[in-house]
């Protein structure tokens, strides 16, 4: 597996302001450490303080995983490409996607940072505990792994050369960050472009 070269690189800059700016970058080992943390947890508070058993929460976990990537076409698609004539909506969209459409390279936006994640993770954690009630914990965990695979493959795809048995996503994101920035919102999978059309040509 051969990574791309890091010296032609360029980084994106969203604030002027260092604490701001700070807040907006990771990296993979912190990534790795914070959310990894946060699902052993949920599976921890999973199995010692509810009464699901371990066949329910297999279930319920691996439709999380199959729900993130869902969530993940819909955020992508109706969030992240949120933009329209008003200055509001442009800056939105430059600090939460456009930067990285600006400066696809830059690995120390390839993946969520902890505060906005934590931030999000409790507001659709809040949401499935109103629906799931105790099955919620094993659900976001769930939802965490699914996060988690969708990332790995994003690194890998924008920090790395293609790997042979997965050039199909490779090309996939690269016609979405090329020429059809309203096609190919699915990264961890094709599978939801196909269903609602919009695969790239």
């Amino acid at each position: 597996m051969e990574k791309l070269s890091k010296y032609k690189i360029k980084k994106g800059k969203i604030f002027n302001n260092v604490i701001f700016e700070f807040f907006t970058k990771t990296n993979y080992l912190i990534s790795i450490l914070f959310y990894g943390s946060l699902l052993i947890i949920l599976l921890f508070i999973n199995f010692k303080f509810t009464s699901i058993n371990l066949k329910d929460s297999l279930i319920t976990y691996f439709t999380a995983i199959f729900c993130w990537t869902f969530y993940e076409y819909l955020v992508h698609r109706y969030v992240f490409h949120f933009i329209n004539e008003h200055n509001w909506s442009k800056t939105f969209h430059r600090i939460i996607h456009g930067i990285h459409h600006e400066f696809p390279g830059d690995d120390e936006r390839l993946f969520m940072p902890p505060l906005p994640g934590t931030i999000i993770l409790f507001l659709v954690g809040s949401l499935f505990y109103l629906i799931f009630d105790m099955y919620a914990f094993i659900f976001l965990a769930g939802f965490i792994n699914g996060w988690g695979i969708y990332v790995a493959i994003h690194y890998f795809i924008h920090a790395y050369k293609p790997i042979a048995p997965f050039i199909f996503l490779w090309t996939h994101h690269a016609k979405h960050h090329s020429n059809q920035p309203n096609k190919a919102f699915g990264v961890s999978s094709p599978f939801w472009d196909y269903i609602f059309g919009t695969l790239p040509k």
